[in-house]
């Protein structure tokens, strides 16, 4: 079983992660110390596969889609091996192997358009359109020289989503995880759309944490500032706030009913703990946590809760989320006065951090 761990940015998602960590290494596996967006991210798996099946301009979707792939490999595999401990090797491998399975045919041509001035000058007007064209003339046959590349067309391969679960089989393993245990990831599913990333993993099961609009506004213009994901959604405006949080919940996949796909508010965990953690347990058939709140405090995590009533020059702000996405905010009146103490954090529980 692969458990993801996913959110929308600031919503809780490694107190799951930090919750099930409590469980140990001979029956939990956490590997969190990347997001693992292969899948998902721009130009991933699910990007890639849509271009492939659904080609808007025959080979050219396939050429520039397979193209963009393999610059994400170059741009990423020294991230994965800081952080994920894949060898670059292994994983521009991984990866390179992949492509060749699912390419139906290569040949060299030019895969996109020169990008700057000189480049056009020098690769469009002068080498295509000219030198390269006299000497194939000249020479009776066609030639191979920069700027051309190795393209590779892929309309619709039956083999995709067995060559992608191998391709993935093969990073997870490298990173070292144990599939006799129960692995749990970084953001390995989209938060908004788990189910399109499932049938690249075997065994998966989306835990999705979401956090009151309120907190979520007010946490990333005042304990993020100077992070550079405090920008991962605006908050300059309130407006473009409401936008950004309405946009990617309102009407997607996650909020369709599925075995697979667990639904839970971090503050759920804070104020309902008892409660919100049995339903994490029973979703995933664990048994009873063997050592309670020794990474996951509850005790500790309320200091990242009713964020919002700390800061009253965001009064008005908080007035205008309220009347615009009330379905979204936590009911803290049913839980009465509570003691709000200890200092904010970001990410993994201090308990965590400290060992």
């Amino acid at each position: 079983m692969l458990v993801g761990t996913c959110g929308f940015g600031s919503t809780g998602s490694s107190a799951i992660s930090d919750y099930l960590s409590e469980y140990g290494e001979e029956l939990v596996q956490v590997l969190d110390n990347i997001e693992f967006t292969w899948v998902s991210g721009v130009d991933g798996l699910v990007d890639l596969e849509y271009h492939l099946n659904h080609p808007h301009s025959v080979a050219v979707d396939s050429i520039v889609a397979i193209d963009r792939y393999l610059k994400r490999v170059d741009h990423l595999a020294r991230e994965y091996r800081k952080y994920a401990n894949i060898p670059e090797e292994l994983f521009r491998k991984s990866a390179f192997e992949f492509i060749e399975t699912i390419t139906n045919v290569s040949w060299d041509w030019y895969v996109q358009e020169p990008n700057t001035m000189i480049k056009r000058v020098v690769e469009l007007y002068l080498l295509r359109n000219r030198v390269i064209p006299y000497l194939e003339k000249k020479k009776g046959h066609k030639i191979k020289c920069y700027p051309m590349e190795k393209v590779r067309l892929s309309n619709c391969p039956q083999r995709f989503e067995e060559a992608a679960r191998k391709h993935v089989k093969e990073l997870l393993t490298a990173m070292g995880a144990d599939f006799s245990k129960i692995i749990v990831m970084d953001q390995p599913f989209a938060g908004n759309n788990p189910q399109a990333c499932f049938k690249y993993f075997e065994a998966p099961y989306a835990i999705v944490s979401d956090r009151d609009p309120r907190d979520n506004y007010v946490f990333s213009k005042t304990r993020l500032l100077g992070k550079s994901f405090s920008h991962l959604m605006p908050t300059d405006r309130v407006e473009d706030f409401v936008e950004f949080y309405r946009g990617v919940r309102d009407n997607q996949p996650y909020k369709e009913k599925d075995s697979r796909i667990l639904s839970i508010h971090f503050e759920e965990l804070v104020y309902n703990y008892d409660e919100a953690t049995k339903i994490i347990r029973d979703f995933l058939h664990l048994p009873d946590n063997p050592n309670p709140r020794s990474v996951f405090d509850p005790s500790m995590s309320i200091a990242n809760t009713q964020v919002f009533k700390r800061y009253p020059q965001y009064s008005k702000d908080i007035d205008y989320i309220e009347k615009n996405i009330p379905e979204y905010l936590f009911d803290f009146d049913k839980y009465g006065d509570v003691e709000i103490k200890g200092e904010m954090f970001v990410g993994r529980s201090p308990k965590k951090q400290s060992k």
